[in-house]
């Protein structure tokens, strides 16, 4: 032992929230210290960062769209499982303070590795668990999004994960059987349950239910062309197994940050995969979107950048056009980071607007950022 002081409550949601970022080495000296110090005492972080970390090696790949041409997009394509391809050799290691941390960590040892585009579902996953535990009973009252509880924005999820579950494998059920074909029916039906139990049943409903669809994900999705297989869910047109993936973990997200802004928590950003994945979906529906809203691209050609970590350039055609041979009409950069929000609605378009570079037609520049939010769910 250390001898390091025990964290308050407050703050082991904070280091635990760190263990990511300090697996990929990406922590000041200070929160290095105080997280390595954290584990020595604290069984179920140790546990947690042992279960991260094959998942950090392989995030810690350098982006694969670094330096890459702009992506030609529409409608999103079928997923490309070479595209986000984990190591096979030399994966980075923890560094020696980190490898002794775990060695003495005793736990079980590491399951199975995670495919790439299923690795950010699990990522944010443990990401909220950790908050989830550190939350009081008062705290699990705190309103969020729709007027919901942290409780009730939990159900939504667990609402959301079950449909997955069930349209990968419909004799897999989670822990509850509740009623309804579609999101909100299904939503509704979490929710109320929500509201008579206790913050333990529903952090443990939540987790089961996320479990079983990671259970399914590496039973059915697992490889490459599992990950391409079209899936409807809830009447919705298909997408490929590995977007509807990458759409639960962009939730997990989104909510996990709405969770943690109301109840005073810090959160380290996505990893660099995460976002890069993230982002690529959210481009990938613009085009539809904007169709949704009214102002479709029709013949014209937008080139759309993203910036900073994660980020990547494409230019965007509507969906049945030909692929783009001329100049793009309007072209927009954007903070990767700041376009997830955006396409989650948790930042405003005119917000967004001000910290875009536009250049071309203004016009459609804004309706593309004012589009972006048509598919974000509450």
């Amino acid at each position: 032992m250390s001898g390091a002081p025990r964290p308050a409550p407050h703050e082991h949601a904070a280091l635990r929230a760190l263990l990511g970022a300090w697996l990929l080495d990406a922590c000041s000296d200070q929160e290095s210290a105080a997280v390595a110090a954290h584990l020595e005492h604290c069984a179920p972080c140790a546990a947690e960062a042992r279960y991260l970390y094959p998942a950090t090696a392989a995030l810690a790949e350098p982006s694969p769209h670094e330096d890459a041409a702009p992506h030609e997009a529409t409608a999103p394509p079928p997923y490309d499982g070479t595209a986000t391809a984990g190591p096979t050799g030399n994966q980075p290691r923890p560094s020696g303070d980190r490898v002794t941390v775990l060695a003495f960590a005793r736990r079980p040892p590491a399951p199975r590795a995670v495919p790439p585009h299923i690795r950010p579902y699990t990522d944010q996953v443990a990401t909220l668990d950790a908050v989830l535990r550190d939350l009081t009973a008062e705290e699990w009252d705190t309103l969020t999004v729709e007027g919901w509880t942290v409780g009730q924005l939990v159900a939504h999820l667990a609402a959301t994960d079950s449909l997955l579950t069930e349209a990968l494998d419909a004799g897999t059920r989670g822990p509850l059987d509740l009623p309804g074909d579609t999101v909100p029916a299904r939503t509704r039906a979490w929710t109320s349950w929500a509201v008579e139990r206790s913050p333990r049943s529903i952090h443990a409903a939540w987790r089961a239910q996320a479990d079983a669809l990671r259970a399914v994900l590496l039973g059915e999705a697992a490889l490459p062309a599992d990950a391409e297989r079209p899936l409807s869910l809830a009447g919705d047109p298909p997408l490929p197994v590995a977007h509807h993936t990458t759409a639960r973990a962009f939730e997990t997200w989104i909510h996990t940050r709405d969770i943690a802004l109301r109840t005073g928590r810090r959160l380290p950003p996505p990893t660099t995969r995460s976002l890069s994945l993230m982002s690529d979906f959210g481009v990938r529906l613009l085009p539809l979107a904007m169709r949704m809203r009214g102002t479709p691209l029709g013949r014209r050609v937008l080139r759309l950048e993203l910036t900073g970590r994660g980020g990547d350039t494409w230019l965007l055609t509507d969906p049945g056009q030909a692929p783009p041979t001329g100049p793009p009409d309007a072209h927009l950069a954007l903070d990767a980071m700041e376009f997830c929000l955006l396409t989650g609605d948790r930042l405003a378009p005119a917000e967004a607007a001000a910290r875009t570079r536009v250049s071309g037609d203004a016009a459609l520049a804004e309706a593309a950022l004012a589009a972006a939010s048509a598919f974000a769910g509450p």
